[in-house]
């Protein structure tokens, strides 16, 4: 556990990361395209990297970096899987060739 101010500033980050969870949730729920649902989610993912390194720094375990490496890790996989997704959505069918 560390003492002084960072204690105090790191909780002052996260709740400025928790005030900035609400535009982001709301854009995931009411988000009117695919594309914005999307974006949502990896921002949900780089919050959750946030808060693991604000906990690392709070509580003073490193293993909560090895967390916020994990959750940054399947968010970025997650971000390209759902790219792809769209890109395949939004391409025209192939076309077979006549007989």
């Amino acid at each position: 556990m560390t003492t002084g101010l960072i204690p105090w500033a790191a909780g002052l980050a996260a709740l400025i990361v928790a005030l900035g969870c609400i535009p982001v949730v709301l854009r995931l729920l009411v988000g009117p395209s695919s594309a914005d649902r999307v974006i949502a989610t990896d921002m949900l993912g780089l919050l959750g990297v946030c808060f693991a390194a604000l906990v690392a720094v709070i509580a003073g375990h490193a293993a909560f970096l090895d967390i916020a490496f994990g959750i940054a890790l399947v968010g970025f996989l997650g971000a390209v899987a759902f790219a792809r997704l769209m890109e395949r959505a939004s391409a025209p069918p192939a076309r077979e060739p006549a007989a």
